[in-house]
């Protein structure tokens, strides 16, 4: 049966296509994942995507509609100090020009179909060099990256 993503997993699975289209293009064996439970149990590097918080801003007054703002956040997990701080920079390079929002359809756990509907802007960027004194290699060379996301769409 299939399966029509709501706004806020329509906005973190264009974000996962469209760094993993890039990634593909221009990295060689760069792992992709919105799982965070599977970054510990597959080969770095590791770029995990997914949502935070969500805000829901009020359009105007006397008026129940809303834009929304999705929190993403993109933990980079890498093998090397300068490739974590290489993969941030390619990452906020790649998203500062937005990105294409599609509405998905999932059959199956299979993408079954995505339907350009907008962009996504990227209104504030931060990244966060993570330090854990830890003996997990994952953990290691870690950085975390937090976008606030809005296709601008209002929404009844």
């Amino acid at each position: 049966m299939a399966t029509t993503y709501r706004p806020s997993r329509s906005i973190e699975a264009s974000i996962i296509d469209f760094l993993t289209t890039n990634f593909d293009a221009d990295w060689n064996n760069v792992n992709i994942e919105k799982s965070f439970a599977r970054v510990y149990s597959i080969d770095l590097p590791v770029v995990c995507i997914t949502t935070n918080v969500t805000r829901h801003n009020r359009v105007q007054v006397g008026d129940y509609s809303t834009v929304r703002e999705v929190n993403i956040i993109i933990d980079v997990f890498c093998t090397s100090d300068g490739q974590k701080e290489d993969f941030c920079d390619y990452i906020v390079e790649k998203l500062k020009g937005g990105c294409v929002y599609y509405d998905f359809v999932i059959n199956n756990g299979v993408v079954q179909s995505k339907t350009q509907n907008g962009r996504i802007r990227f209104k504030d960027i931060e990244v966060t060099p993570l330090a854990f004194n830890s003996d997990n290699v994952h953990d290691r060379y870690r950085a975390s990256i937090s976008l606030t996301t809005s296709t601008g769409q209002v929404e009844a």
